[in-house]
């Protein structure tokens, strides 16, 4: 492996028709060599295409949160509401207070997993819809289905604060001071880690977490050029959201128009590869660490 490595991976695959194209875009281009895909929503029969890009790594964006089970709504009653829909932002409160059975995860995670599996895909990694795998009733699950079907690596709970502004990485403990209420996230999910490692998950030595800190996103070239100019050794993953927006996607997110930004961006592979190259970063997938 060298000694700096970046996993670029995009979030969202299957979400819409729009993402997908938004996506695909992107990995033409060459600089995105990862996608997460939710399995959930009819653009998810889409996965079939990316068998066009034979070296990226295909993962799954396990989803509880937004739009309709795959599972009958009768077999998951407390993961639904009347209308047959995910619980939205009702989701958090209810694994927090311990009011979902891990029956009813599990079993709505298989049914996802299992069809993308049934579209041929090969899952090397997986992650969550909104970062909602990071409660621990869902996290736990989740590790549970993901083994059973083989795959073998996730997201890095291990979350490194990178602040483009400033050129580099940014103290965690001044971070925290000024930031209290992420501390018992951040460390719930660094306890996860420590559980996924002696389940023998791999995952990259870090997390990158700028959009916290910055004005700059991951919409702008210039916060993509200081990265790769400061990465830290070893291998590091950050995740983006390119897309398209269309109706779907402004019915189901609040994130939508910066999606085209970032498309705008992260379709310049030529031009993010040679950065890369010239700071000594190899653009990998998951399938490589």
């Amino acid at each position: 492996m060298a000694r700096k490595a970046l996993i670029v991976n995009a979030d969202g695959y299957g979400f819409t028709y729009g993402n997908n194209e938004g996506i695909r875009t992107c990995l033409k281009a060459g600089f995105v060599k990862s996608v997460s895909i939710n399995a959930n929503f009819p653009a998810s029969e889409e996965a079939v295409r990316l068998r066009e890009w034979p070296g990226i790594s295909t993962g799954i964006h396990f989803n509880l949160s937004v739009g309709r089970p795959l599972t009958a709504p009768g077999r998951i009653p407390h993961l639904v509401g009347e209308d047959g829909h995910f619980l939205g932002r009702g989701l958090a409160r209810r694994l927090i207070l311990g009011q979902i059975p891990s029956g009813e995860i599990r079993t709505e995670l298989r049914a996802q997993a299992s069809h993308l599996q049934q579209l041929g895909v090969r899952l090397s990694h997986w992650d969550g819809h909104q970062n909602k795998h990071l409660i621990p009733g869902f996290f736990l699950a989740a590790c549970d289905v993901a083994r059973e079907f083989g795959i073998v690596c996730l997201r890095s709970p291990r979350r490194h604060l990178f602040s483009a502004s400033k050129g580099g990485p940014v103290s965690r403990a001044v971070h925290l001071a000024t930031h209290p209420g992420r501390a018992l996230r951040y460390g719930a999910a660094a306890a996860l880690g420590r559980y996924a490692r002696r389940r023998a998950f791999r995952s990259a030595d870090r997390l990158l977490c700028p959009g916290i800190l910055d004005e700059e996103w991951k919409d702008d070239l210039g916060f993509w050029e200081s990265l790769l100019a400061n990465l830290p050794d070893g291998v590091n993953e950050i995740y983006c959201h390119p897309g398209i927006p269309d109706e779907t996607l402004r019915q189901n997110s609040t994130y939508v128009e910066g999606r085209e930004r970032e498309l705008q961006v992260l379709s310049r592979g030529e031009l993010l590869l040679t950065a890369a190259a010239n700071a000594g970063v190899s653009v990998i997938s998951f399938w490589e660490i």
